[in-house]
């Protein structure tokens, strides 16, 4: 398995507590494939180490010499309110490790165009697209159950939804506002959009996932073409922050489906246990909703809310079914969110029938004096 490079992180400062508490979050495993870090809390062990050695990025709150500055691609001042200057780029000190780590990158991205550099070989992630015959399927909540799991597995995870009208907003806590954005850099600045990647998104608090806020609205979703599907999953991919992007898509025939399918590494396609479910999913078939450049061998057929017996007539189609969800009775009065969180078997099954498991390994160390 190819590896892309790791953004070289270093930080100096003198406030030994800020140190170690910057040391123990950077080396949580979610931040490992993104950065190799070293900290310096004494002057003499920096100077020494970054003269004549080219790093991405310097975060401190002293002052450093232009000489040693431009041994770096970006030196991020780490302010605290009162001394942010117009002439430097800063950020401010006391916010929460995630939120300082998500600004950096977006510093980053934005004044390094060619986030390329950073890659090597192939890319890893992995795309997985949930599709449905017919509404009412379960493929929403589903698809979540998986991504929620990924993420427990400490796999970086990215939820897309294209469904014309989403749900998202019932899943998720919101910490950002909306992501409306990313429509105009798709349509009138593609270059940005991977460097807006970590800008635009959001992260779900209680799952860790991290998802477009986009706004409920059919006539962003219907314009959408399928230039712009596939451009919007390379700019995820591109980011290369991410292991999982799972994709949401809609019950629709819209070519956008189709573009997203092609792309996609594995496409679970989700019955529900129904004898409507299975005529529409049948029609879509029939109607060319997998086209030509869509290779069958990545499709699974995943069979939801399955009940003690099929209904009348379930032998007469010939899906062939790889997983088998059982209905479950204590959420027929649970809200989405809930059924999310209290999941413990669709996310784990889902993940033994089409995902794989990738390796993550991290570089970090504290230099002191």
């Amino acid at each position: 398995m190819s590896k892309m490079h790791k953004i070289n992180l270093v930080l100096y400062t003198s406030d030994l507590s800020y140190a170690e508490y910057f040391s123990t979050y950077i080396r949580n495993p979610e931040n490992g494939m993104r950065f190799s870090a070293k900290i310096y809390t004494d002057a003499e062990a920096f100077y020494k180490n970054v003269r004549n050695q080219k790093q991405h990025i310097l975060l401190t709150d002293k002052s450093i010499e232009e000489e040693d500055s431009v041994n770096f691609d970006i030196v991020i001042r780490l302010a605290d309110g009162q001394d942010f200057s117009h002439e430097e780029v800063s950020i401010f000190k006391y916010q929460p490790l995630k939120e300082v780590l998500s600004q950096i990158l977006a510093i980053y991205f934005e004044t390094n165009d060619k986030v390329s550099k950073l890659m090597t070989g192939k890319q890893k992630e992995k795309v997985i697209s949930f599709y449905s015959g017919s509404a009412g399927s379960g493929k929403t909540l589903t698809s979540l159950c998986l991504a929620k799991y990924l993420a427990q597995q400490e796999k970086r995870t990215f939820y897309l939804s294209l469904e014309s009208i989403h749900s998202t907003y019932l899943f998720f806590q919101e910490e950002k506002g909306s992501s409306v954005e990313v429509f105009y850099y798709l349509r009138n600045n593609v270059d940005k959009l991977v460097a807006k990647v970590e800008s635009l998104k959001s992260t779900d608090s209680l799952t860790n996932i991290d998802y477009f806020s986009l706004p409920v609205s059919l006539e962003e979703m219907e314009n959408i073409t399928t230039e712009e599907v596939e451009l919007l999953i390379q700019a995820l991919k591109d980011s290369q922050s991410y292991d999982y992007i799972i994709i949401d898509l809609d019950a629709s025939l819209h070519d956008r489906n189709q573009a997203a399918m092609r792309v996609s590494d594995e496409v679970v396609w989700v019955l529900s246990s129904d004898q409507t479910s299975f005529a529409r999913s049948q029609y879509k078939l029939e109607q060319g909703v997998l086209d030509e450049q869509i290779d069958k061998n990545k499709l699974h057929f995943v069979l939801n809310k399955v009940g003690s017996h099929p209904f009348a007539g379930f032998n007469n189609y010939n899906f062939s079914i790889e997983t088998h969800i059982p209905f479950q009775p204590q959420w027929l009065t649970a809200n989405e969110q809930t059924k999310m969180l209290e999941d413990t078997f669709i996310g784990e099954k889902l993940f033994q029938s089409v995902a794989e498991d990738i390796d993550i390994n991290m570089e970090v160390s504290l230099v002191e004096g």
